[in-house]
Order: structure tokens, then C-alpha cells, then sequence
């Protein structure tokens, strides 16, 4: 979960983590984390969401959002005539990533790019969360 302070970015809640099958980031039967890792970011203006997966085919890639909740699918078909490997330390056949966007993004205004590797995902800001941050005095 990302909630560590009053930050709305940090408010962003991992819904869910899941991934079939492996990835780079690590291989079954072993001590590894099975989701590919994520930076979350913020500006006065977006969130963006860089995910790690290379290798991927970009028209695989599945993103979608319901009921305020994000979510990057990807699936590639096994193909039976594939190469046979004699040892293979990492998969990527199927990933899940959801996260709870709180209300806090324009999900009209969401936009997408994958290059080297990365999936970077821009979510724009609703007004309410673009409300600037005010210093408290104390008395």
C-alpha cells in the first residue's frame, strides 16, 4: 500500500499485484518479488506509473479502468512452435497490475507509451487533487 503521508500521490492504494507466470524481476521456486516493479510519480498535474516489463509485444497490453480502478493486463498467446529452452529463468506470458485511483484522476485524460522496456502511464489530475498544498502556522 502507498500511503505514508498527506501526499495525494501517496494516497494512490495497490489494489492488487498479481502476475502469472514470471518476468525478468525474478523466477518461480525462488526468493524474488513476481510483479514487475513500479516508480510512481507525481507533478502539480499528473501521477505517472513507469512499469518494467521488457520484452513485451506493445498490442498485447491491456489498460483499463472501472469503477476508479486502473488496471495493466498483459497476455501473450503461447505459441506451440515456439523455441524449446534447455533452461529458462524468466516468463512473461501473463502480468496483473490494478491500482485504486481514489478519485483523484481524470480518467478521460489518461495516456499510455511503451518504449525501452517501460510502460509509462500518465494520469492527469482532477481538480480537487490539484488543490495546492498550504503551509500551516503554528502558534
Amino acid at each position: 500500500m502507498i500511503q505514508q503521508t498527506d501526499n495525494n500521490f501517496k494516497q494512490l492504494k495497490i489494489m492488487e499485484n498479481r502476475q502469472y507466470g514470471c518476468g525478468p524481476w525474478g523466477w518461480r521456486g525462488r526468493r524474488h518479488f513476481d510483479t514487475p516493479p513500479v516508480n510512481i510519480s507525481e507533478t502539480e498535474h499528473e501521477y505517472t506509473i513507469s512499469l518494467y516489463a521488457p520484452s513485451l509485444i506493445k498490442e498485447n497490453i491491456s489498460i483499463t479502468t472501472q469503477n476508479d480502478i486502473l488496471s495493466i493486463r498483459y497476455n501473450e498467446e503461447k505459441n506451440p512452435d515456439s523455441q524449446s529452452y534447455t533452461r529458462r529463468e524468466y516468463r512473461t506470458e501473463k502480468i496483473e497490475r490494478s491500482f485504486d485511483l481514489k478519485g483523484k484522476v481524470d480518467v478521460d485524460q489518461i495516456r499510455a507509451t511503451y518504449t525501452d522496456g517501460v510502460l509509462k502511464i500518465s494520469l492527469p489530475k482532477t481538480t480537487e487533487a490539484k488543490r495546492p498544498s498550504q503551509k500551516v502556522n503554528i502558534s
